[in-house]
């Protein structure tokens, strides 16, 4: 009879750890569903937790798992306190699970930042993360090891810690932890941390202007995710700054194709939402604006109108429009080898008639007097100083079409002048008027040499000025 009951004890023993074993294991469940919804329902989450604890205190993973819920409400002290609960389960030495418990210790002071202004403190605050992360690695008993779907290195602590050095605006350190990364690493370029660290790294040099090694960087990233727009987007800001159009056109159109192909299948998807469509249709009107200005720049002026006219579906505004006529009359004016005249980095105007000058037809003569020949275009209601827009609102107003406004025509004068330099007084050799045909409609008078006096902040001033400044004297 007592042999019986010893073992009827036994078996009631056993079952009783299987139900509190079960019923542990589904609170856990259930905590992670509630917290992987999105938005996560972090109280539900930290209540299942809790009573899985309750159930089994000497199972670490819930008091990891409770802490996270505190991660995610910005309460640092509720989130250590409860790591700290679980670190003490265990004894001195390493341990995986001890790993990971100091790494969320290093998690809670990233990612809830101090309730300070105070540099010095948010410095020290971020930096006891980095201090967290790197003493995770002191009890790593293995060189890799998975918990919760998360697979703990020193690759991705290495990475962390130069993301937070990186935060704190400590290059150096950033930069020497996403190398030790990348070294960690190896010729493993598929693991996702290749591509985090050359990021983090092209974000460094970008920040100390290193173009070159930015560039390098970045192109790395998009080797491994050729349509990360982040990337290509600072990638082709770089080319730009540095001049490089051609490089920076190849980029940005790599953004307009792939941009386009999105947007085609958002119009073919009855599910696709407003937003969603007019988010990537901005994206494609600044894209393909960028490549106007980029061939503009490149002095390849119809093919930067082309790509203004293509832009202009995606964000129909009278405001564009008037920029597309703006850049068709800078265009034609270029292309026939007319170059604007300039004071204070705006158009030297008369009224609404804008004043260019012909390079090659700018002389120095033997008495150091200038000839030039000047041009103007009357623009009506165009003004040619406007700054270019890239992100207007749309207007149902606007013209669904603008083949006319590519192919508006404006009068325009011509005038020949001899000018001595530092003096106000010119010589006019010539005046000729042009109506919006291109018919000649000027006066007997205009074929007559004239002397003239600029008056003091006239415009005629302001290009006898630019024209001594454009001939070098």
């Amino acid at each position: 009879m007592q042999k019986f009951l010893k073992g009827l004890l036994f078996i009631t023993v056993v079952q009783f750890s299987l139900i509190a074993q079960t019923g542990y294991q589904d609170l856990m469940n259930q905590g992670d569903q509630a917290l992987n919804k999105r938005p996560p329902d972090i109280m539900t989450a930290r209540l299942k937790y809790l009573e899985a604890r309750d159930l089994e205190k000497n199972n670490p993973e819930a008091y990891i798992k409770i802490a996270i819920t505190f991660i995610y409400s910005k309460d640092e002290r509720s989130a250590n306190y409860n790591l700290d609960e679980g670190l003490k389960l265990f004894g001195e030495g390493g341990s995986n699970m001890k790993a990971i418990f100091t790494y969320y210790k290093g998690m809670v002071k990233e990612f809830v930042p101090p309730d300070t202004k105070d540099t010095v403190k948010i410095k020290k605050h971020f930096l006891e993360a980095i201090s967290f992360y790197l003493k995770s690695l002191e009890y790593l008993e293995v060189p890799s090891f998975t918990w919760n779907n998360f697979e703990f290195s020193k690759v991705n602590v290495y990475n962390d810690a130069g993301r937070v050095y990186m935060m704190i605006n400590d290059a150096d350190n950033a930069k020497k932890y996403f190398n030790m990364c990348l070294a960690e690493l190896g010729n493993n370029r598929q693991n996702s941390y290749y591509s985090i660290s050359h990021f983090g790294l092209a974000q460094i040099n970008k920040y100390l202007g290193l173009t070159d090694s930015a560039i390098i960087n970045f192109n790395k990233v998009l080797e491994i995710d050729p349509s990360n727009l982040t990337a290509l987007s600072d990638l082709y800001g770089l080319y730009f700054d540095a001049g490089d159009y051609e490089n920076g056109f190849i980029v940005v159109d790599r953004i307009d194709s792939m941009t386009t192909l999105k947007y085609n299948d958002l119009i073919g998807r009855k599910d696709a939402s407003k937003d969603s469509l007019q988010y990537v249709a901005n994206i494609l009107y600044n894209t393909k604006m960028e490549k106007g200005h980029l061939k503009f720049n490149s002095k390849l002026y119809d093919e930067s109108l082309k790509y203004y006219a293509e832009a202009y579906p995606f964000k129909k505004n009278k405001k564009l429009v008037e920029l597309i006529r703006k850049m068709s009359i800078l265009s034609d004016m270029a292309k026939k080898g007319w170059m604007p005249c300039v004071k204070d980095a705006k158009f030297v105007t008369n009224g609404n008639e804008y004043f260019f000058y012909s390079p090659s037809e700018l002389k120095i003569n033997q008495d150091s007097s200038i000839t030039a020949t000047l041009k103007s275009i009357i623009t009506a209601d165009v003004d040619l100083n406007m700054v270019n827009v890239f992100q207007p609102e749309p207007d149902a107003t606007a013209p669904d079409k603008i083949d006319k406004v590519l192919n508006s025509k404006y009068g325009s004068n011509e005038y020949n002048w001899t000018v001595v330099c530092g003096k106000s007084t010119y010589t006019q050799n010539f005046e000729k008027k042009f109506d919006p045909s291109g018919k000649e409609t000027t006066k007997p008078a205009g074929a007559k040499s004239v002397e003239k006096t600029a008056a003091n902040e006239s415009f005629e001033l302001d290009l006898l000025k630019y024209l001594c400044r454009a001939a070098g004297i």
